[in-house]
Formats: structure tokens, C-alpha cells, sequence
């Protein structure tokens, strides 16, 4: 059974606990190259695909299209070209995997991340850790997101290095107030507080919209902790900001409102599920969220029509083309030396949208900083 390869339902994020197969790209018997995208995946943020790590053939597909499973379950096998198992054979490996679970044969990426509470400067700031890399990859979301945004690039880049991602102040499960007297700068010195009460040392940043400004104001007063900056759809100064999105997202209370506004993030709406409006809608509901997303929203803005320039840190930039919310700029709008990435077909959630797109990129950015 050394030549079978088990494909299990993969865990994205820590919230994720089950998985939908949406679709798979591959028949039974069909060969099936390393890096092919193999299945479709519904989970509670967006449809997802996962991609194959090693060649072969497609043996059995265990779970349908439609079928549910839970994080780590065996839902299809793979095995050598040049060794088809005999049928008895493959039924022995499906049954014995269900029974035991099989953890050791499950690829690393389907590992949980660790949730954790850092108490900063009064406030709680939940954490997702995972990985133990030498080198440490810090993420932090955007406006109204959490960390858990971050579930499928976290996954992949955990394989190389330790990876945390942040709930900011006020989102998922931080404290839901603001720091100080709620300022950008205020943010800012609380992160740099976090990395440094954490023993994180030098970080490679990562920040996408909202947390890209944090992640640029890091870089502007404390460069010497970083060792790359990588920001993603960043809301930075002289950029085209779409305010009515803002505003929208902060006023919907119902269901159909808020999946309207939701969908302007991505170049697919169809994939914005309903668990992901659902769990928007609870977060927005929760009490003191109103009053710090209606303090953001006034913060984004002001930030967008500022009229600094960016810091003199170089950075790579990572655009969807189709981004509704913050249309990719032109490269001059980046600190001199820095590089504008383009990814077509993507709004403005590209790594959610094309995560291992992302998650290349964002290795790219580390190897070459």
C-alpha cells in the first residue's frame, strides 16, 4: 500500500471543521500531474480548489460530488501509474484509513492552527499560529475580515515557516475596541507592541487593505523589525478608495444586504457562500463592532485621500485586476525599488480568491528581500 496516496478533506483555518466537495476536475482512472488542481472545495469562507502534491493516477474518489466531510477524511486516493492496486487492495487501504484515521499519511497543510490571546496594552488580540519555521510570517487582515481570512495561504506557507495571524482590534476574537485614542498611529504602536512582547523578532509582514496601511505605517517607524513587506490590495495614500463599500458594509443588517456588498470583493460572487454571510452578520452584530467599524471606515478614507507618500521601505504589491474596492494604481504610487503584481481575475480578496497564486508570490517576496 506504499504507492497509495491518500487525499484528505484539508483544513483551511481553524474554524474550519468540514468541507463540501464541490466538484472534482479529474475522473476515476484519469493520470493526474503534480500541482493540477484537483477538487473544488466549499467551505464557510469561499469555494477553493485543491491542488495535488505529487502525480498519479485516480483511483477512487470516496467522496461525491455534493458529499460532505469532515477536516482530515479521506475523500479520494491516488496511486503510481506503473502499479494499480488490485481492488481488494484498495478497498483495504479505504477501509483501514477510515478506521484509523491514518494522521501520519495526511499532507502537513491539513494541520490546525493554534488559536491564542495576547493581552496588549489593556485588549485582547487573538492569534492563529502555525508552522515552525526559523522565520516568522506575520498577517494582518482588512477592514471587517479576521484572521481566518488568511486560512488557505496560512496552510501553505506554514510548511516553511512559522506563521501567525492576527484578529486586529475590534474584528473576529480581539477585544472589540480600538486602542488608545482609536488613531492609525495608535494601531500601529499596538502591533509593534505584539511583536515584540511575543519575541517575534525580525518578521516578514504581510497586510492586505486595511492592514496593509498598518502594515505600512510598521514599516515607516519600525523597518528594522521587518525583514520583507508584502502588502495585498493596500489602502495606502493616493489610492482610488471605493467609500460606498465602506459605508454599505457598516449599515447592512440583513441577510440579502449583506451578501450584495459582500460579493464586490470578489470577481465570482457565486463564491461568496452563505456560511461566510452568516458569520459576517454575527460579528457585525456583536456589541461595540458598530461604533469601531463606523471609526475605520472615517480612518480608510482619510487615509486614501492623504497625501504622503509611501515610506521608503520596498515592498511587493499583489492587485486582483477586477478589484471593485480598491482599483489596482499605478506602479509609481510604490516606494521607489518596490514591485506592483497583477492577478487576473481576482477582486479585491485575491488570497482568497487565488491563494496559491499568493502564496507563491508571497515566497517570491521573502527570497528576494
Amino acid at each position: 500500500m506504499a504507492d497509495l496516496i491518500p487525499v484528505v478533506m484539508p483544513k483551511w483555518g481553524l474554524a474550519m471543521d468540514e468541507g463540501t466537495v464541490a466538484g472534482w476536475h479529474f475522473a476515476e482512472g484519469d493520470a493526474v500531474p503534480a500541482g493540477a488542481e484537483l477538487v473544488d472545495i466549499e467551505t464557510s469562507k469561499l469555494l477553493n480548489t485543491l491542488e495535488t502534491k505529487q502525480p498519479g493516477v485516480l483511483l477512487r474518489i470516496v467522496c461525491d460530488e455534493g458529499g460532505q466531510a469532515p477536516c482530515g477524511a479521506l475523500i479520494a486516493v491516488l496511486g503510481a501509474a506503473d502499479a494499480a492496486p488490485s481492488p481488494e487492495v484498495l478497498d483495504a487501504f479505504i477501509a483501514g484509513f477510515m478506521v484509523s484515521g491514518r494522521e501520519e499519511d495526511a499532507d502537513p497543510a491539513t494541520a490546525a492552527p493554534a488559536f491564542r490571546n495576547e493581552t496588549v496594552d489593556g485588549l485582547s488580540l487573538r492569534y492563529a499560529e502555525m508552522g515552525e519555521g526559523e522565520e516568522t510570517i506575520l498577517f494582518l487582515h482588512g477592514f471587517g475580515g479576521d484572521c481566518g481570512n488568511w486560512m488557505f495561504v496560512q496552510s501553505d506557507l506554514a510548511e516553511s515557516f512559522r506563521t501567525i495571524a492576527l484578529d486586529l482590534p475590534g474584528h473576529g476574537g480581539s477585544t472589540k475596541a480600538l486602542p488608545g485614542s482609536g488613531t492609525l498611529d495608535d494601531l500601529v504602536s499596538l502591533i509593534g507592541t505584539f511583536i515584540a512582547e511575543r519575541g517575534l523578532g525580525p518578521v516578514h509582514l504581510v497586510g492586505h487593505s486595511f492592514g496593509g496601511a498598518l502594515a505600512q505605517g510598521l514599516a515607516a517607524s519600525a523597518s528594522a523589525s521587518l525583514r520583507s513587506l508584502t502588502l495585498i490590495a493596500p489602502l495606502i495614500p493616493g489610492v482610488s478608495l471605493n467609500g460606498d463599500f465602506l459605508q454599505d458594509f457598516v449599515k447592512a443588517r440583513r441577510t440579502r444586504d449583506l451578501r450584495e456588498v459582500l460579493a464586490r470583493l470578489v470577481a465570482d460572487s457565486e463564491s461568496i457562500s452563505a456560511a461566510m454571510v452568516d458569520d459576517v452578520l454575527k460579528y457585525k452584530r456583536l456589541d461595540g463592532v458598530a461604533s469601531v467599524l463606523s471609526k475605520l471606515a472615517g480612518m480608510a478614507e482619510q487615509i486614501a485621500t492623504d497625501t504622503r507618500t509611501m515610506p521608503d521601505v520596498q515592498c511587493v504589491a499583489i492587485w486582483g485586476m477586477t478589484d471593485q474596492i480598491i482599483p489596482p494604481p499605478a506602479a509609481e504610487l510604490l516606494s521607489p525599488g518596490s514591485r506592483l503584481e497583477l492577478i487576473p481575475i481576482c477582486g479585491h480578496m485575491p488570497h482568497l480568491e487565488a491563494p496559491d497564486v499568493v502564496a507563491r508570490m508571497i515566497r517570491h517576496s521573502i527570497a528576494t528581500n
